[in-house]
């Protein structure tokens, strides 16, 4: 039999008035008989009570709430499992009665809060994490349905139903996704271990909400919402946000959790701070994107193949920076070296050099062979010694007279030799004629003869000189 008005819980609480129905259970109004105050009674539906993980995650809920006590966590008195009049178990929780609406409530009526009023939700809210983190739990589920405001303003987080324990035994799997999809830290999107800055994220999403209207990503489904939460930037706030204030909630929606407040008391202590007219957080990291992931076991939503489609056909996800990942080691390739110029080897320039004095002085050495001598290679000038010798040279008739007849036949036209005895200076015979009638001349050098003057001819000359004696023939 379901719970209705006027049921007794346990034989202790009696149901006095609906109050919410949830995915996981109801709660009721009740007044507790023996204590004599007004109660939530938190029952999980039925259909549940025999799910063993759901069981286990209901009594968790309870065990880390019980172990929590500040103003702004709703108090758990009790835990009971018990049997239904159909013989159904029944598991329910008993928490403290908070007067007042919740969040979601207020934003439907209202649509937005302002700064001021924003910051001190904000406050609160992050007080009371900060009793949570320090005990080592973690929400996982803060939204705007989790949070009651009292009329004199107070905060209470409510549903420690996901919260997550350092020392308590896994209810999820790997990759495994649990929470709201709208308010979802990027890391419990991806199926990573949440921390204490995963709360904070979902504060930030709720003061978005608070500032601006409407939640910063949404989507047609949730595993659309959830890649926009990993991948796409927040849209900007409304200009008339003070810039504290954004610069509060930019902080706490940085994609990297190393970027956020660490956990939800540095939160409040920077609400608080801007509430009394602070400066506002640095957001220089607050743009950082975590990591993307590949080749490991966790995948983003659901795992398997439809979360891989999802990320290449989600038109609300794209990735804004690169992979931190340094670039590719290539020993043929510097393209990362794009700030200085490439440095050019000299030895191009030093053998194009070489070759050019190479054929400089091939040319040169030309020069000079073609003008100190003739295509035989025998020299172009012959200078003989003067002989002083008594007796006359002792040659032959024919060969003077030869040698007479080529002087002559040379010699015409050309001017008379010089009485001085210094040197005459004919035009060479063609070789054929000079060959026709070779002189042999003994002579015996006692005297160096003067210097010789000669003028290079620009064919192929002989010069003969000769100290003449007085009275003797050319030889």
């Amino acid at each position: 039999m379901a719970l209705h008005i006027g049921s007794i819980l346990a034989g202790r609480y009696e149901i006095t008035a609906p109050i919410a129905t949830g995915g996981m259970g109801e709660v009721w109004q009740a007044t507790d008989r023996t204590l004599g105050r007004t109660v939530a009674a938190k029952v999980l539906k039925s259909e549940y009570t025999g799910d063993k993980n759901f069981l286990e995650r209901f009594r968790n809920e309870a065990r880390h709430t019980a172990g929590l006590t500040h103003a702004n966590i709703a108090s758990v008195y009790d835990y009971g499992e018990t049997q239904d009049d159909d013989g159904r178990t029944l598991a329910f929780l008993v928490m403290e009665y908070v007067e007042g609406e919740p969040l979601v409530a207020i934003l439907d009526r209202e649509i937005t809060l302002s700064p001021e009023r924003t910051l001190d939700v904000l406050a609160q809210a992050g007080e009371g994490l900060s009793a949570a983190h320090r005990a080592g739990v973690v929400h996982r589920d803060i939204k705007p349905g989790n949070l009651m405001v009292r009329p004199d303003g107070v905060v209470k987080l409510t549903d420690f139903g996901i919260a997550w324990a350092r020392d308590a035994a896994p209810l999820t799997r790997t990759g495994m996704v649990v929470g709201t999809a709208q308010y979802l830290s990027p890391e419990q999107a991806q199926g990573f271990q949440v921390t204490a800055a995963s709360d904070v994220y979902s504060l930030g999403v709720l003061g978005y909400e608070c500032l601006a209207g409407n939640r910063p990503f949404d989507g047609d489904s949730q595993v659309a919402i959830a890649l926009a939460q990993i991948n796409r930037p927040p849209p900007p706030l409304p200009a008339a946000v003070p810039a504290p204030v954004r610069a509060l909630v930019e902080k706490a929606l940085s994609k990297d959790p190393a970027a956020r407040f660490p956990d939800g008391g540095a939160f409040a202590a920077a609400a608080r701070r801007i509430a009394a007219g602070g400066p506002g957080p640095d957001t220089s990291a607050a743009t950082a994107f975590i990591p993307a992931v590949g080749g490991g076991s966790t995948q983003l939503i659901g795992g398997g193949a439809a979360a891989a489609a999802a990320v290449s056909a989600s038109d609300t996800a794209p990735r804004t920076m690169p992979p931190l990942q340094g670039p590719p080691v290539d020993e043929e390739t510097d393209g990362w070296d794009d700030d200085e110029p490439r440095r050019r080897s000299p030895w191009p320039w030093v053998a194009a050099a070489a070759v050019l004095l190479l054929v400089l002085g091939a040319v040169l050495a030309f020069t000079l062979l073609s003008d100190s001598g003739d295509d035989d290679g025998s020299p172009s000038t012959t200078t003989t010694p003067a002989t002083t010798t008594s007796a006359p040279p002792a040659t032959s008739a024919p060969s003077t007279t030869a040698a007479e007849t080529t002087a002559e036949e040379t010699t015409a036209g050309e001017e008379e030799p010089t009485e001085e005895p210094g040197e005459e200076t004919t035009q060479a015979p063609p070789p054929a004629t000079t060959t026709q009638a070779p002189t042999t001349t003994r002579t015996t050098t006692t005297q160096a003869p003067p210097p010789v003057t000669t003028t290079p001819p620009t064919t192929a000359t002989t010069t003969t000189e000769s100290s003449v004696a007085e009275g003797q023939p050319v030889p």
